[in-house]
Protein backbone atom coordinates (compact mmCIF):
# COMPACT_ATOMS: atom_id res chain seq x y z
CA UNK A 1 0.00 0.00 0.00
CA UNK A 2 1.40 2.99 -1.28
CA UNK A 3 1.38 6.61 0.54
CA UNK A 4 -0.45 7.89 -2.58
CA UNK A 5 -3.22 5.31 -2.06
CA UNK A 6 -3.84 6.17 1.69
CA UNK A 7 -3.94 9.83 0.52
CA UNK A 8 -6.81 8.91 -2.02
CA UNK A 9 -8.24 6.76 0.67
CA UNK A 10 -7.95 9.80 2.74
CA UNK A 11 -9.93 12.22 0.29
CA UNK A 12 -12.68 9.49 -0.49
CA UNK A 13 -13.51 9.91 3.51
CA UNK A 14 -14.01 13.60 3.69
CA UNK A 15 -15.81 13.47 0.50
CA UNK A 16 -18.24 10.72 1.95
CA UNK A 17 -18.26 12.39 5.31
CA UNK A 18 -19.50 15.91 3.50
CA UNK A 19 -22.35 13.11 1.98
CA UNK A 20 -23.27 12.40 5.40
CA UNK A 21 -22.77 15.92 6.98
CA UNK A 22 -25.72 17.22 4.34
CA UNK A 23 -27.73 14.30 4.81
CA UNK A 24 -27.78 14.68 8.72
CA UNK A 25 -28.76 18.61 8.61
CA UNK A 26 -31.49 17.66 6.41
CA UNK A 27 -32.65 14.93 8.23
CA UNK A 28 -32.04 17.37 11.28
CA UNK A 29 -34.21 20.50 9.86
CA UNK A 30 -36.69 18.32 8.53
CA UNK A 31 -37.68 17.15 12.06
CA UNK A 32 -37.12 20.83 13.43
CA UNK A 33 -39.18 21.79 10.94
CA UNK A 34 -41.60 19.11 11.97
CA UNK A 35 -41.53 19.39 15.43
CA UNK A 36 -42.18 23.39 15.50
CA UNK A 37 -44.46 23.23 12.46
CA UNK A 38 -46.38 20.35 13.66
CA UNK A 39 -46.15 20.56 17.90
CA UNK A 40 -48.47 23.69 18.06
CA UNK A 41 -50.86 21.42 15.68
CA UNK A 42 -51.04 18.79 18.02
CA UNK A 43 -50.59 21.01 21.67
CA UNK A 44 -54.20 22.92 20.39
CA UNK A 45 -55.74 19.36 19.07
CA UNK A 46 -54.89 17.70 22.26
CA UNK A 47 -53.86 19.94 24.74
CA UNK A 48 -51.04 21.88 26.74
CA UNK A 49 -48.85 20.51 29.20
CA UNK A 50 -51.40 20.98 32.74
CA UNK A 51 -50.71 22.60 35.37
CA UNK A 52 -53.22 21.87 38.25
CA UNK A 53 -53.08 24.69 41.34
CA UNK A 54 -54.75 24.34 44.17
CA UNK A 55 -57.81 25.81 45.17
CA UNK A 56 -58.06 29.30 46.86
CA UNK A 57 -59.83 30.19 50.02
CA UNK A 58 -59.87 33.66 51.24
CA UNK A 59 -62.13 35.95 53.37
CA UNK A 60 -62.55 39.78 52.65
CA UNK A 61 -61.97 41.74 55.99
CA UNK A 62 -64.57 44.40 56.17
CA UNK A 63 -63.03 48.18 56.03
CA UNK A 64 -60.36 47.11 54.08
CA UNK A 65 -58.94 46.12 51.09
CA UNK A 66 -57.20 42.79 51.96
CA UNK A 67 -58.26 39.39 51.87
CA UNK A 68 -57.37 36.93 54.30
CA UNK A 69 -56.52 33.32 53.14
CA UNK A 70 -57.81 30.34 54.64
CA UNK A 71 -55.70 26.91 54.81
CA UNK A 72 -57.39 23.72 53.94
CA UNK A 73 -57.08 21.44 57.03
CA UNK A 74 -57.43 18.26 54.74
CA UNK A 75 -56.20 18.20 50.86
CA UNK A 76 -56.47 14.28 49.72
CA UNK A 77 -55.71 14.59 45.50
CA UNK A 78 -55.86 11.19 43.38
CA UNK A 79 -54.54 10.97 39.98
CA UNK A 80 -54.03 8.98 36.83
CA UNK A 81 -51.91 9.41 34.09
CA UNK A 82 -52.43 7.23 30.68
CA UNK A 83 -49.82 8.47 27.72
CA UNK A 84 -51.81 8.09 24.61
CA UNK A 85 -48.95 8.93 22.10
CA UNK A 86 -49.12 10.72 18.71
CA UNK A 87 -47.30 11.10 16.18
CA UNK A 88 -46.81 13.70 13.50
CA UNK A 89 -44.08 13.54 10.33
CA UNK A 90 -40.37 12.30 11.73
CA UNK A 91 -41.85 13.35 15.78
CA UNK A 92 -43.81 11.52 18.42
CA UNK A 93 -45.40 13.93 20.76
CA UNK A 94 -45.68 12.83 24.53
CA UNK A 95 -49.56 13.28 24.67
CA UNK A 96 -51.38 12.15 27.96
CA UNK A 97 -54.66 11.62 29.68
CA UNK A 98 -55.19 12.93 33.01
CA UNK A 99 -57.78 11.78 35.77
CA UNK A 100 -57.80 14.11 38.75
CA UNK A 101 -60.22 14.02 41.64
CA UNK A 102 -59.64 16.40 44.80
CA UNK A 103 -60.99 17.09 47.92
CA UNK A 104 -60.49 19.89 49.93
CA UNK A 105 -62.01 20.34 53.62
CA UNK A 106 -62.04 23.68 55.39
CA UNK A 107 -63.09 24.78 58.64
CA UNK A 108 -64.07 27.72 60.09
CA UNK A 109 -61.87 27.69 63.46
CA UNK A 110 -63.39 31.31 64.14
CA UNK A 111 -65.83 32.15 66.64
CA UNK A 112 -67.48 34.10 64.06
CA UNK A 113 -69.55 32.84 60.99
CA UNK A 114 -67.35 33.81 57.57
CA UNK A 115 -68.12 34.05 54.23
CA UNK A 116 -65.35 32.95 51.92
CA UNK A 117 -64.56 32.94 48.71
CA UNK A 118 -63.75 29.70 47.00
CA UNK A 119 -61.09 30.01 43.52
CA UNK A 120 -60.89 27.08 41.39
CA UNK A 121 -58.23 27.84 38.63
CA UNK A 122 -58.16 24.71 35.54
CA UNK A 123 -54.88 23.20 34.83
CA UNK A 124 -54.95 24.91 31.19
CA UNK A 125 -57.60 28.18 30.00
CA UNK A 126 -58.32 26.54 26.27
CA UNK A 127 -58.40 22.83 27.48
CA UNK A 128 -61.14 20.19 27.76
CA UNK A 129 -62.79 18.66 30.37
CA UNK A 130 -64.86 15.83 30.34
CA UNK A 131 -66.78 14.02 33.34
CA UNK A 132 -66.42 17.44 35.18
CA UNK A 133 -67.72 17.46 38.28
CA UNK A 134 -67.43 20.14 41.71
CA UNK A 135 -69.68 19.60 44.68
CA UNK A 136 -69.57 21.35 48.39
CA UNK A 137 -70.67 19.19 50.82
CA UNK A 138 -71.75 16.69 48.20
CA UNK A 139 -74.33 19.53 46.48
CA UNK A 140 -73.28 19.80 42.75
CA UNK A 141 -72.58 23.28 41.86
CA UNK A 142 -74.09 23.80 38.48
CA UNK A 143 -73.58 27.22 37.94
CA UNK A 144 -72.02 28.31 34.01
CA UNK A 145 -68.14 27.77 33.84
CA UNK A 146 -65.62 29.93 32.36
CA UNK A 147 -62.18 27.70 31.71
CA UNK A 148 -60.10 30.94 31.20
CA UNK A 149 -61.64 33.15 34.70
CA UNK A 150 -61.78 29.43 36.85
CA UNK A 151 -64.49 28.94 39.04
CA UNK A 152 -65.63 31.07 41.92
CA UNK A 153 -68.35 30.26 44.49
CA UNK A 154 -69.05 31.92 47.78
CA UNK A 155 -69.66 29.83 51.01
CA UNK A 156 -70.98 30.73 54.56
CA UNK A 157 -69.29 28.52 57.69
CA UNK A 158 -70.72 29.28 61.00
CA UNK A 159 -68.57 29.21 64.00
CA UNK A 160 -66.91 25.32 63.92
CA UNK A 161 -68.40 24.43 60.58
CA UNK A 162 -66.87 22.31 57.70
CA UNK A 163 -67.08 22.21 54.37
CA UNK A 164 -66.09 19.74 51.51
CA UNK A 165 -65.14 20.95 48.26
CA UNK A 166 -64.67 17.89 45.89
CA UNK A 167 -63.68 18.46 41.82
CA UNK A 168 -62.84 15.45 39.24
CA UNK A 169 -62.47 15.82 35.83
CA UNK A 170 -60.33 14.11 33.08
CA UNK A 171 -58.41 16.33 30.37
CA UNK A 172 -55.77 15.67 28.05
CA UNK A 173 -51.98 17.24 28.43
CA UNK A 174 -48.62 16.59 26.67
CA UNK A 175 -45.08 16.67 28.45
CA UNK A 176 -45.83 16.92 32.29
CA UNK A 177 -48.33 17.28 34.15
CA UNK A 178 -47.83 19.13 37.41
CA UNK A 179 -49.87 19.78 40.85
CA UNK A 180 -48.89 23.77 42.50
CA UNK A 181 -49.71 24.59 46.33
CA UNK A 182 -51.50 27.84 46.72
CA UNK A 183 -48.68 30.39 46.59
CA UNK A 184 -50.76 32.68 49.09
CA UNK A 185 -50.67 30.42 51.89
CA UNK A 186 -47.41 28.57 51.37
CA UNK A 187 -48.16 25.63 53.95
CA UNK A 188 -50.06 22.63 53.39
CA UNK A 189 -51.93 20.61 56.30
CA UNK A 190 -52.69 16.78 56.03
CA UNK A 191 -51.92 16.19 52.26
CA UNK A 192 -52.48 12.88 50.78
CA UNK A 193 -51.62 12.55 46.73
CA UNK A 194 -51.86 10.13 44.53
CA UNK A 195 -50.36 9.89 40.92
CA UNK A 196 -50.61 7.02 39.70
CA UNK A 197 -49.55 6.05 35.64
CA UNK A 198 -49.11 3.43 33.16
CA UNK A 199 -45.29 3.82 32.71
CA UNK A 200 -42.55 2.71 34.69
CA UNK A 201 -39.93 5.62 33.13
CA UNK A 202 -40.39 8.29 36.08
CA UNK A 203 -38.98 11.07 35.68
CA UNK A 204 -39.67 14.45 37.78
CA UNK A 205 -39.49 17.91 36.16
CA UNK A 206 -36.73 20.53 37.82
CA UNK A 207 -37.99 22.29 40.90
CA UNK A 208 -40.84 19.83 41.81
CA UNK A 209 -40.77 17.50 45.16
CA UNK A 210 -39.74 14.05 45.13
CA UNK A 211 -42.37 11.52 45.78
CA UNK A 212 -42.36 10.15 49.73
CA UNK A 213 -42.47 6.47 47.92
CA UNK A 214 -42.75 5.13 44.57
CA UNK A 215 -44.08 1.35 44.19
CA UNK A 216 -44.70 -0.96 41.06
CA UNK A 217 -48.32 -1.19 40.50
CA UNK A 218 -49.58 -4.41 40.03
CA UNK A 219 -51.51 -4.07 36.76
CA UNK A 220 -48.35 -2.23 35.54
CA UNK A 221 -46.93 1.42 35.54
CA UNK A 222 -45.62 2.82 38.71
CA UNK A 223 -48.10 4.09 42.17
CA UNK A 224 -46.26 7.69 43.28
CA UNK A 225 -47.14 9.06 46.73
CA UNK A 226 -46.66 12.68 48.88
CA UNK A 227 -47.61 13.01 52.43
CA UNK A 228 -47.19 15.18 54.61
CA UNK A 229 -48.76 16.40 58.50
CA UNK A 230 -47.65 20.29 58.23
CA UNK A 231 -45.67 20.75 54.83
CA UNK A 232 -44.00 24.34 54.23
CA UNK A 233 -42.54 24.89 50.51
CA UNK A 234 -42.33 26.95 47.83
CA UNK A 235 -41.85 23.87 45.07
CA UNK A 236 -44.91 22.10 43.65
CA UNK A 237 -45.33 18.53 42.42
CA UNK A 238 -45.06 17.15 39.03
CA UNK A 239 -44.60 13.88 36.76
CA UNK A 240 -42.35 14.41 32.93
CA UNK A 241 -44.18 12.06 30.75
CA UNK A 242 -41.94 9.63 28.82
CA UNK A 243 -40.37 10.97 25.41
CA UNK A 244 -41.09 7.52 22.77
CA UNK A 245 -37.91 7.29 20.15
CA UNK A 246 -38.42 9.71 17.55
CA UNK A 247 -37.13 8.50 14.12
CA UNK A 248 -35.85 12.35 12.96
CA UNK A 249 -33.48 12.85 16.04
CA UNK A 250 -32.36 8.68 15.82
CA UNK A 251 -31.07 9.20 12.50
CA UNK A 252 -30.22 12.52 12.34
CA UNK A 253 -26.99 11.46 15.33
CA UNK A 254 -26.65 8.08 13.21
CA UNK A 255 -25.80 9.66 10.17
CA UNK A 256 -23.29 12.25 12.49
CA UNK A 257 -21.83 9.23 13.22
CA UNK A 258 -21.62 7.41 10.09
CA UNK A 259 -17.93 9.01 9.11
CA UNK A 260 -16.41 6.61 12.23
CA UNK A 261 -18.23 3.70 11.29
CA UNK A 262 -16.27 4.03 7.71
CA UNK A 263 -12.88 4.69 9.60
CA UNK A 264 -12.97 1.34 11.39
CA UNK A 265 -14.03 -0.32 7.91
CA UNK A 266 -11.49 0.82 5.89
CA UNK A 267 -8.94 0.17 8.37
CA UNK A 268 -10.55 -3.59 7.99
CA UNK A 269 -10.30 -3.32 4.31
CA UNK A 270 -6.58 -2.24 4.68
CA UNK A 271 -5.56 -5.05 7.03
CA UNK A 272 -7.05 -6.88 4.53
CA UNK A 273 -5.06 -6.03 1.95
CA UNK A 274 -1.54 -6.41 3.74
CA UNK A 275 -2.15 -9.59 5.23
CA UNK A 276 -3.89 -11.40 2.13
CA UNK A 277 -2.31 -9.20 -0.08
CA UNK A 278 -4.91 -8.48 -2.41
CA UNK A 279 -5.16 -5.76 -4.69
CA UNK A 280 -7.52 -3.38 -3.26
CA UNK A 281 -8.09 0.35 -5.71
CA UNK A 282 -8.98 3.39 -4.46
CA UNK A 283 -11.70 2.92 -6.70
CA UNK A 284 -13.20 -0.11 -4.55
CA UNK A 285 -12.71 2.23 -1.10
CA UNK A 286 -15.40 4.73 -2.96
CA UNK A 287 -17.62 1.97 -3.96
CA UNK A 288 -17.57 1.35 -0.21
CA UNK A 289 -18.48 4.09 1.08
CA UNK A 290 -21.44 4.65 -1.68
CA UNK A 291 -22.66 1.20 -0.28
CA UNK A 292 -22.37 3.10 3.45
CA UNK A 293 -23.46 6.17 2.26
CA UNK A 294 -27.09 3.72 1.09
CA UNK A 295 -27.72 2.66 4.58
CA UNK A 296 -28.17 6.06 5.85
CA UNK A 297 -29.99 7.51 2.77
CA UNK A 298 -32.69 4.53 2.74
CA UNK A 299 -32.72 4.97 7.04
CA UNK A 300 -33.43 8.57 6.92
CA UNK A 301 -36.56 8.88 4.14
CA UNK A 302 -38.10 5.21 4.86
CA UNK A 303 -38.04 6.17 9.29
CA UNK A 304 -41.29 9.02 8.11
CA UNK A 305 -42.90 5.88 6.25
CA UNK A 306 -42.63 2.56 8.07
CA UNK A 307 -41.76 1.53 11.65
CA UNK A 308 -37.86 2.81 12.82
CA UNK A 309 -36.82 -0.75 13.25
CA UNK A 310 -37.97 -2.05 10.39
CA UNK A 311 -35.98 0.47 8.25
CA UNK A 312 -33.23 -0.21 10.03
CA UNK A 313 -33.54 -3.56 9.41
CA UNK A 314 -34.12 -3.20 5.64
CA UNK A 315 -31.37 -0.10 4.97
CA UNK A 316 -28.96 -2.81 6.95
CA UNK A 317 -29.47 -6.23 4.07
CA UNK A 318 -29.56 -3.67 1.78
CA UNK A 319 -26.40 -1.84 2.23
CA UNK A 320 -24.67 -5.21 3.47
CA UNK A 321 -25.36 -6.52 0.44
CA UNK A 322 -24.05 -4.17 -1.98
CA UNK A 323 -21.19 -3.79 -0.33
CA UNK A 324 -19.83 -7.64 0.32
CA UNK A 325 -21.50 -8.70 -3.36
CA UNK A 326 -19.74 -5.94 -4.96
CA UNK A 327 -16.16 -6.52 -3.06
CA UNK A 328 -16.32 -10.40 -3.53
CA UNK A 329 -17.07 -9.70 -7.35
CA UNK A 330 -14.46 -6.91 -8.11
CA UNK A 331 -11.65 -8.79 -6.32
CA UNK A 332 -12.54 -12.07 -8.29
CA UNK A 333 -13.15 -14.32 -5.14
CA UNK A 334 -9.54 -12.89 -3.15
CA UNK A 335 -11.47 -11.07 -1.08
CA UNK A 336 -12.81 -13.00 2.22
CA UNK A 337 -16.44 -11.54 1.76
CA UNK A 338 -17.21 -13.60 5.15
CA UNK A 339 -14.95 -11.19 7.23
CA UNK A 340 -16.14 -7.87 5.37
CA UNK A 341 -19.48 -8.71 5.94
CA UNK A 342 -18.88 -9.60 9.57
CA UNK A 343 -17.26 -6.28 9.81
CA UNK A 344 -19.80 -4.20 8.20
CA UNK A 345 -22.43 -5.54 10.45
CA UNK A 346 -20.42 -5.04 13.47
CA UNK A 347 -18.89 -1.67 12.76
CA UNK A 348 -21.85 -0.06 10.75
CA UNK A 349 -24.75 -2.11 11.97
CA UNK A 350 -24.27 -2.67 15.36
CA UNK A 351 -22.43 1.08 15.60
CA UNK A 352 -25.70 2.58 14.88
CA UNK A 353 -28.29 0.14 16.39
CA UNK A 354 -26.57 1.76 19.65
CA UNK A 355 -28.09 4.63 19.49
CA UNK A 356 -31.52 2.86 19.77
CA UNK A 357 -30.17 2.36 23.42
CA UNK A 358 -30.37 5.55 25.65
CA UNK A 359 -27.42 5.82 27.73
CA UNK A 360 -25.20 3.38 26.56
CA UNK A 361 -24.22 4.71 23.12
CA UNK A 362 -20.61 5.76 24.29
CA UNK A 363 -19.91 2.75 26.26
CA UNK A 364 -21.04 0.43 23.21
CA UNK A 365 -18.64 2.55 20.71
CA UNK A 366 -15.76 1.86 23.37
CA UNK A 367 -16.23 -1.31 23.86
CA UNK A 368 -15.99 -1.90 20.01
CA UNK A 369 -13.23 0.24 19.95
CA UNK A 370 -11.03 -1.71 21.83
CA UNK A 371 -11.55 -5.03 20.71
CA UNK A 372 -11.05 -3.91 16.98
CA UNK A 373 -7.90 -2.48 18.66
CA UNK A 374 -7.00 -5.67 20.49
CA UNK A 375 -8.18 -8.14 16.91
CA UNK A 376 -5.95 -5.87 14.91
CA UNK A 377 -3.07 -6.02 16.87
CA UNK A 378 -3.25 -9.94 17.14
CA UNK A 379 -3.33 -10.30 13.25
CA UNK A 380 -0.33 -7.87 12.21
CA UNK A 381 1.87 -8.57 15.04
CA UNK A 382 4.00 -10.45 12.60
CA UNK A 383 3.51 -7.68 9.43
CA UNK A 384 7.12 -6.35 8.31
CA UNK A 385 5.66 -2.63 8.05
CA UNK A 386 8.84 -1.94 6.59
CA UNK A 387 8.08 -4.46 3.32
CA UNK A 388 4.38 -2.86 3.02
CA UNK A 389 5.59 0.86 3.13
CA UNK A 390 8.29 -0.01 1.19
CA UNK A 391 8.54 1.74 -2.69
CA UNK A 392 8.12 -0.67 -5.09
CA UNK A 393 11.13 -0.35 -8.04
CA UNK A 394 9.81 0.71 -11.45
CA UNK A 395 9.23 -1.93 -13.87
CA UNK A 396 11.20 -1.38 -16.64
CA UNK A 397 9.89 0.02 -19.84
CA UNK A 398 10.10 -2.10 -23.32
CA UNK A 399 11.96 -0.22 -25.83
CA UNK A 400 11.57 -1.49 -29.32
CA UNK A 401 13.35 -2.56 -31.13
CA UNK A 402 14.30 -0.26 -34.75
CA UNK A 403 13.73 -0.97 -37.60
CA UNK A 404 15.99 -3.09 -39.88
CA UNK A 405 17.56 -0.90 -42.18
CA UNK A 406 16.92 -1.27 -45.84
CA UNK A 407 19.39 -3.39 -47.86
CA UNK A 408 21.29 -1.61 -50.70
Amino acid sequence: MSFQRIVVVGLILLVASAGWFVLGMTTEKRSTDSSSRLGEAVQALWGAPLVQQAPSFGVEIPGANRVRWLMPAENKLSVALQTDYRRKGLIWYPTYTADFDGSYTLTNTEDVAQKVRLHFDFPAKNGTYDRFTATLDGKKLLSPVNTAEGLNEMVELAPGMSTRFHVTYRARGMAAWRYGFDPQVGRVQNLDLSVKTNFEAVDYPEGCLSPMSAQAAPEGGVMLAWQASDLITREGIGVIIPEKLNPGPLTSRITYFAPVCLIFFFVLVGTINIIYKVDIHPMHYLFVAAGFFAFHLLLAYMAGLILIHVAFLISAVVSVGLVTTYLSAALRGQFPWKVAAAGQVFFLVLFSYSFFLKGITGLTVAIGSVVTLAVLMRVTAHVDWNEVFAKKPALPVAVPAPPPLPQV
